[in-house]
C-alpha cells in the first residue's frame, strides 16, 4: 500500500487534472441512466443478447449488436 500512496502523492493531482476535475456532482436521472450491456452467450446459437438497462429503474430494452457496437448510439437521452 505504501507504493500506492507514494504514487498518488506524486501523481494524483496530475491524473485528476488530466482526466477532468469535477466541480459539481453529476446528477443521474431516468433519462441519462441508460447503459449498454450484453449477456454472454445467452442464446442457444452461442450468440450474445444485447440490451440497454436503466440504472435507476432496472428496465431493460433489447438492441442489436450493431447498436451495441455503435459508440454514437444512445437510448432515451435528452
Amino acid at each position: 500500500m505504501w507504493c500506492l500512496n507514494d504514487w498518488f502523492n506524486d501523481f494524483g493531482n496530475k491524473a485528476i487534472d488530466h482526466f477532468g476535475r469535477l466541480t459539481e456532482p453529476k446528477k443521474l436521472t431516468e433519462q441519462n441512466a441508460w447503459i449498454k450491456n450484453y449477456d454472454w452467450r445467452a442464446n442457444e446459437d452461442d450468440s450474445h443478447r444485447y440490451f440497454t438497462r436503466n440504472e435507476l429503474t432496472n428496465e431493460q430494452r433489447p438492441i442489436t449488436e450493431q447498436q451495441y457496437n455503435d459508440n454514437n448510439y444512445t437510448l432515451n437521452t435528452i
